[in-house]
């Protein structure tokens, strides 16, 4: 009787799943703007060009509680955007010796790797593409430190006077010319020039007004001379809105649907023999939608 063995056949049952895990395991590491923005994701599947509605909830007050009278009940009445998923995203790998795929955590790794770069980017980039529709704006101007630290303070009042909650954690996602503004500037990258005390541990500055400021090589641009629309936001000025696909009909190979709690991003992986080219494909995609969600926690900060 013929042993049973571990050999392309029997391996590449595993694959789809464990590249989707490594690629999803990568994925926090390349995303800025789409780990910190609102997420909206569901195990339902759907198709590209469906619309979905995320909720957003009716204002409610605080009343005054008179004596012998009942409490004042409300019904805020919610609303929602429509998201369309109108993005898909997808990495195609060949892949001729499946059992060195799994037998390799190294190989594993890199497709893995490969994967959530090439889909990081794509949703990034959906993300900044939003620009054009941000109806706030301010401007930076780097002239002194003095001027900088303005520009961060007129940004700060921004969220104020848009009545952004304090504690909601606000975003700066900038170019690398705004970042080297910041890095120049003590206020903002001695630890001895705030007025703590203690040793600098990490090499990372520090956090300005309450905002994280992270540098992107993403920023959009326009015009002559050149304008960079930077971002800074809180968590629900921007949503990204994820569903599942589904297993194609009549797909012969094998096929996973993982999902990441952490980004909200939800992954398909395929994995099938190509009798064309004699190999193995594995295919990793999504599907997502993006759009402002509330523009009172969202301001273009145009730089040049």
């Amino acid at each position: 009787m013929a042993e049973n063995v571990l050999n392309n056949t029997t391996n590449a049952v595993f694959i789809p799943t464990i590249i989707a895990q490594k690629c999803l395991q990568r994925l926090p590491s390349y995303l800025n703007m789409a780990k910190t923005v609102s997420k909206d994701s569901d195990w339902a599947t759907a198709q590209i060009g469906d619309k979905i509605q995320v909720p957003k909830t009716g204002a409610v007050t605080a009343n005054d509680k008179v004596a012998g009278v009942a409490f004042t009940k409300q019904n805020p009445t919610g609303t929602y955007e429509e998201v369309t998923l109108d993005k898909h995203k997808e990495v195609t790998f060949t892949i001729d010796d499946v059992t060195k795929v799994f037998e390799n955590q190294d190989t594993q790794m890199r497709y893995g790797e490969d994967g959530a770069i090439a889909l990081s980017e794509a949703i990034e980039q959906s993300l900044v593409d939003l620009h054009p529709q941000i109806t706030n704006t301010l401007t930076w101007n780097r002239t002194s430190e003095t001027t900088i630290d303005t520009s961060m303070l007129a940004i700060r009042k921004f969220f104020t006077d848009q009545k952004v909650p304090k504690l909601e954690q606000k975003y700066f996602y900038c170019d690398s010319t705004i970042y080297n503004d910041l890095l120049g500037t003590d206020k903002f990258s001695r630890y001895d020039a705030t007025g703590k005390q203690g040793q600098i541990t990490e090499g990372e500055m520090i956090k300005a007004y309450s905002m994280l400021v992270s540098e992107s090589q993403m920023i959009p641009t326009s015009g002559s001379p050149v304008a960079y629309h930077n971002f800074a936001y809180s968590k629900n000025g921007m949503v990204l809105a994820t569903r599942a696909l589904p297993t194609p009909k009549g797909f012969s190979g094998y096929s996973a649907v993982i999902n990441d709690p952490l980004t909200g991003i939800t992954l398909r992986s395929m994995f099938w023999y190509n009798a064309d080219i004699g190999a193995h494909q594995l295919t990793l995609d999504v599907l997502f939608g993006v759009a402002i969600l509330d523009d009172r926690r969202l301001v273009e900060v145009e730089s040049f």
